[in-house]
């Protein structure tokens, strides 16, 4: 009986917090299908939906560039911080190499640095490149990241050495085995990765902000506080650019969220 009532409190706190969550949501995408005059409303269904507040985002603002530029910058970044974190959390969990453990120390270290930290000279190095207002600025810097290598070099420690050796009998060199044998193993956490650099590539704001100079260039965030800037009364407004903003991402994560979460845990596994 204690067990069945620690059961129901446990749902009944679940329930409460994701209330609590889902309801600025419901919120947000329930102020976009209203019109104006509904905007202030308590309610949560508007009583006249309608598309106005889109389209007119969509025909004041170029949000279509600015998702197509998000959308290539966190593809990209995506890739990026898959492949090198494969290449160097191998690295670190199966080549013997001198400095091996020095160079792992100094990712771990990397972890506690905050990004504003390297913001500055960051800038001045894509400046001095000649990169600002460009793909390359919005992207280079982030093709590696230490919490990928972290997770990568983590979950290849985990795999039995039986694999690696029988492999090395059969004549495969480093590349080869990491390509046969530990990246098919390593596909929950992969996608576990590339949906978090994704998100994370996704919802910068101030390096894009920084370092782009033409519409051409900006990314959907930079758009979301334009439309809030021009459009501050217009709340139903503002909230179709959200929306716009949010429902790629939200899309992406339901439909991978198993092996989002499963990727999470195999690479919190000790090595």
């Amino acid at each position: 009986m204690r067990k069945r009532a620690s059961l129901v409190t446990l749902y009944v706190v679940l329930l409460a917090y994701s209330a609590i969550i889902l309801l600025p949501l419901v919120s947000l995408f329930s102020a976009s299908f209203k019109p104006d005059q509904e905007v202030f409303d308590a309610n949560l269904i508007p009583r006249e939906p309608t598309l106005a507040a889109y389209r007119f985002a969509l025909e004041k603002f170029p949000l279509g560039r600015f998702l197509l530029n998000s959308l290539l910058v966190s593809s990209i970044v995506s890739l990026g911080q898959m492949l090198t974190s494969a290449l160097a959390g191998y690295a670190l969990a199966r080549v013997r190499f001198p400095g091996r453990e020095p160079l792992f120390a100094a990712v771990i270290v990397l972890l506690l640095v905050p990004g504003e930290v390297t913001f500055l000279p960051l800038y001045e190095l894509v400046a001095r490149l000649g990169w600002l207002d460009r793909y390359q600025a919005l992207s280079v810097p982030f093709l590696a990241t230490p919490m990928g290598i972290f997770l990568m070099r983590q979950f290849f420690k985990t795999l039995p050495q039986d694999l690696f050796d029988a492999a090395r009998i059969d004549g495969a060199g480093h590349l080869r085995i990491l390509w046969h044998v530990a990246l098919p193993l390593a596909r929950p956490i992969l996608g576990a990765l590339g949906a978090l650099s994704f998100l994370s590539a996704w919802n910068m704001y101030l390096w894009p902000l920084v370092v782009t100079r033409s519409t051409q260039m900006q990314t959907i965030q930079i758009g979301v506080n334009m439309i809030l800037n021009e459009e501050a009364a217009r709340w139903n407004v503002v909230a179709a650019g959200a929306v716009l903003a949010l429902l790629p991402t939200l899309i992406a994560f339901l439909v991978a969220q198993r092996q989002f979460v499963r990727g999470i845990t195999l690479g919190g596994l000790k090595g």
